[in-house]
């Protein structure tokens, strides 16, 4: 769905909506981080969407607009760790295996064909649920803030997530694509279904608000 400029929400109730949001995510992180052993991930599924402009393509969904895709491919938290253990790098997302699971993630890709910038913010991105708080994406601070360990290897840790992550704006020229994962704290318990928000894609001047559906199956 686009919007012009004009009609967007002011910058300051959109950093305060964010504050709110961000708080109720940390929530989700600390229960997370103190969770003593993994039961197992919690995995998303895809919805076929049923809008014109989405559409389900080997496991992602794709949304198409004016000579530019935006696609949400749920990841699987163990094959995050395994990418980890055979790089070497040391992983921001604890040891293992189980350290990964206690996260979701999606990896999001934007592709470029226009002659405008596209822009893509993750503070405007939430996991949605119904009924309850939504789930922020993890930051680089966040992990930062939570380290127990030496400077040095938290700002290790730091730079692998920011080559994995998506941490602060991300512009993506004409012609380019950018590929890379938005991390969530795995909520204990969580509904059946769960929409990815994303606001405030900016497209030149104009922006979109998208919608991604996926549904959650519990560790076995």
């Amino acid at each position: 769905m686009a919007s012009s400029s004009a009609d967007r929400r002011t910058t300051g109730a959109g950093l305060m909506i964010h504050t709110r949001l961000a708080a109720a995510g940390l929530a989700v992180l600390l229960a997370a981080c103190a969770a003593p052993k993994s039961r197992g991930p919690l995995l998303l599924h895809p919805v076929p969407p049923a809008a014109g402009d989405y559409a389900l393509t080997q496991g992602a969904i794709v949304f198409s607009g004016p000579d530019f895709t935006v696609s949400a491919r749920p990841w699987d938290p163990r094959l995050i760790a395994r990418e980890l253990i055979g790089t070497g790098e040391p992983s921001p997302f604890g040891e293992g295996e189980e350290g990964a699971e206690r996260f979701l993630f999606v990896r999001l890709r934007l592709d470029n064909r226009s002659p405008r910038t596209l822009v893509f913010n993750p503070l405007r991105a939430a996991l949605l649920r119904e009924g309850e708080a939504p789930i922020v994406p993890l930051e680089n601070s966040d992990l930062l803030a939570f380290a127990d360990e030496g400077i040095a290897a938290a700002e290790a840790r730091s730079r692998v997530f920011r080559r994995m992550s998506f941490d602060g704006a991300a512009t993506v020229r004409s012609g380019e694509a950018l590929e890379r994962y938005l991390v969530f704290p795995a909520p204990e318990k969580s509904a059946k279904e769960l929409t990815l928000a994303l606001d405030e894609i900016w497209w030149g001047s104009t922006s979109y608000d998208l919608r991604f559906g996926f549904e959650a199956y519990p560790p076995e």
